[in-house]
């Protein structure tokens, strides 16, 4: 059975980028190959870090003197599953953007039960990536599960996510949801981010002797990623966000 993962258009800034990496390292990890989707074309993030993802040009729209994405745009999701891929993982545009969330809204569900649908999601510290993650999840509710990835990036998470109305009528109603917390590693995330590079690559470079290529499918990797101690940390980070994973391969493949 066909599975989509599609990253839920969030507020910007909220580690929506570090999120869908590590899920499709960890997918990759466990012996997937999912068809990767950049249906971003304003920041192309996901085919930055891997530039084997198929990009999608999506269509822009005037209404009312107001620019959305084409929601007609967004049936490649839905064609390319019943053109035989069995995993996509694809990256929507951050912001909500009327056109997409429509779309989503009269998606007819009941009439593609052979594919599952997963949203993933990321928030923060601050109440506007709370209240853009639970507007997808008012208009989604049950008809897909859900991966939330919880980004400490940047502070303590907010509170809404789990206290506020919404919050607790969210964990109390949703059937299928798999949480992930992503702690603070900005230090390296950061260096990571400015190379194009994921936790993975940088691991998978480091030989059994301890030393490292230079490059990484011609990406240079900086001094401070060669360093043991980093990779140890990094490993350290990458394996805790994997075990979180993990909940979600039940869904994928039962």
């Amino acid at each position: 059975m066909p599975t989509i993962i599609f990253a839920a258009g969030a507020k910007g800034g909220t580690g929506k980028s570090t999120a869908i990496c590590l899920l499709t390292n960890f997918l990759r990890k466990q012996g997937f190959n999912p068809l990767l989707l950049d249906m971003d074309n304003e920041n192309r993030t996901l085919s930055r870090f891997f530039p084997e993802a198929e990009q999608v040009k999506l269509d822009i729209i005037d209404i009312d003197g107001e620019y959305s994405t084409d929601e007609y745009s967004n049936d490649v999701l839905i064609n390319k599953a019943l053109e035989g891929a069995k995993l996509i993982v694809a990256d929507l545009k951050a912001g909500t953007g009327r056109g997409t969330l429509d779309w989503w809204s009269k998606l007819p569900f009941s009439r593609l039960s052979d594919i599952k649908f997963i949203c993933l999601a990321s928030i923060n510290n601050s109440p506007d990536s709370v209240q853009s993650f639970f507007n997808w999840a008012n208009t989604l509710q049950n008809r897909v599960a859900y991966i939330v990835c919880k980004n400490k990036r940047d502070g303590v998470i907010c509170a809404d996510y789990e206290k506020s109305y919404e919050g607790v009528r969210f964990h109390e109603n949703t059937e299928n949801l798999c949480e992930v917390t992503i702690p603070d590693f900005k230090r390296y995330m950061t260096e990571l981010e400015r190379l194009n590079l994921t936790t993975m690559e940088v691991l998978d470079a480091l030989d059994a002797d301890g030393t490292m290529d230079k490059t990484i499918t011609g990406k240079e990797i900086s001094p401070e990623l060669k360093n043991l101690l980093v990779c140890a940390r990094l490993e350290d980070f990458q394996n805790k966000i994997f075990d979180q994973f993990k909940p979600i391969l039940k869904y994928i493949t039962e």
